[in-house]
């Protein structure tokens, strides 16, 4: 489903360590919007969660290191990792 790669993302990011883990977020472009996915530091694996609203994959080589809004989890975030984990994210 369309416009929910950023909250996504940003969801996978911190439940897989965040800051101290092992994976990057990216952005890029695809047909006039952002599309944004986790890359593995060592081994430069995709993690794209919600890569099944493409017909066609995009060209992940394009990709850019970005940064998400804000440094903890959003609000949308948080409730999609508290579906995920059952656990509730520090929000402080």
């Amino acid at each position: 489903m369309r416009g929910n790669c950023y909250v996504t993302t940003e969801a996978l990011w911190h439940i897989l360590g965040g800051q101290r883990g092992p994976w990057v977020v990216m952005r890029m472009w695809v047909k006039g919007d952002t599309h944004w996915f986790l890359q593995h530091c060592c081994t430069g694996v995709i993690l794209d969660a919600s890569r099944r609203q493409f017909k066609q994959l995009p060209d992940y080589s394009k990709a850019k290191h970005a940064a998400f809004l804000t440094k903890r989890p959003s609000k949308r975030a948080r409730k999609m990792i508290f579906q995920l984990t059952w656990s509730v994210p520090d929000a402080r």
